[in-house]
């Protein structure tokens, strides 16, 4: 089984978790753990390690907003678990993409592909180039 965590700065991660919710419902193994609640990223570090030390039965995936931030810098000291997978960069489509996962295969092949499909979804919609493909007739969300 796998839990995911949501890590951030503020109220990211509750606000992940929370349109996660609203969009697929009560959602379990997933946790959330913004600085707004816990002061520093030193307290969800300790709080996580000794949730994963106690058990190495489950794999462990966590998201942070921001890579190289306080909460990743520290949360990367858990990476020294085998059960532990950090990813960085996380939004919603990310979170919603491992929720509604299977679980079966390879976590870090599926994790490198939640990524690719991350930046497949990051998409640019200007005046110019929204009118360049009406007049070409286009319709291809990929010249996106």
């Amino acid at each position: 089984m796998q839990n995911l965590i949501l890590a951030s700065h503020g109220s990211l991660a509750e606000g992940m978790l929370s349109a996660a919710n609203m969009i697929v419902g009560d959602i379990e193994g997933v946790d959330a753990y913004g600085l707004d609640t816990y002061h520093s990223p030193q307290d969800i570090y300790q709080l996580l390690k000794k949730k994963i030390a106690e058990d190495n039965t489950h794999e462990y995936i966590i998201l942070c907003d921001i890579y190289g931030g306080s909460v990743h810098n520290q949360l990367m000291h858990l990476c020294v678990y085998p059960n532990v997978f950090l990813l960085t960069g996380m939004t919603l489509s990310i979170v919603l993409e491992l929720i509604l996962a299977n679980e079966t295969g390879d976590i870090e092949e599926k994790l490198l592909q939640v990524i690719q499909n991350a930046k497949d979804n990051m998409l640019l919609f200007t005046y110019q180039r929204v009118h360049n493909a009406i007049d070409k007739g286009i319709e291809d969300e990929k010249l996106w």
